[in-house]
């Protein structure tokens, strides 16, 4: 490739238009948002699945209730 050529494909390498950088404060604060959501999930895991344990033994003493009594 010649001088000239490697010149030209520089300048216009140079001359194309990438989207601007995203503002790093936003950048940050998405990260921050996305750690706090993370670690709100891991602390109401536990309870989510105490809430579904409850429902289901709820849902079989009613029917179990409803097969004496009948």
């Amino acid at each position: 490739m010649k001088e000239t050529e490697l010149q030209t494909c520089l300048r216009s390498m140079g001359e194309q238009n990438d989207p601007p950088l995203p503002n790093p404060g936003l950048i940050w604060f998405r990260a921050e948002l996305q750690r706090r959501l993370a670690a709100e999930e891991r602390a109401v895991r536990p309870v989510r699945i105490v809430e579904r344990l409850a429902c289901a033994a709820c849902l079989l003493a009613a029917v179990v209730i409803a097969a004496v009594k009948f």
